[in-house]
């Protein structure tokens, strides 16, 4: 799934925070923003069906 680099780059960091690969969305979306991530926020709340393909397909940035 390509997704912007920004986003990619707050959603590893999210990631590395929490230990995890795979977050449900509510915890996902609480996190990015406690962390300071709002592209992340604002990219899981217009794609969440992206999202969960990527979690199935994997994450790469767009360009």
């Amino acid at each position: 799934m390509r997704i912007p680099k920004d986003v990619l780059e707050e959603l590893e960091a999210v990631r590395r925070y929490c230990h995890t690969d795979a977050l449900d969305i509510p915890t996902l979306r609480y996190t990015a923003s406690e962390m300071g991530k709002p592209a992340l926020v604002v990219w899981v709340d217009k794609h969440a069906r992206e999202y969960g393909r990527g979690l199935l397909d994997g994450f790469e940035a767009e360009g």
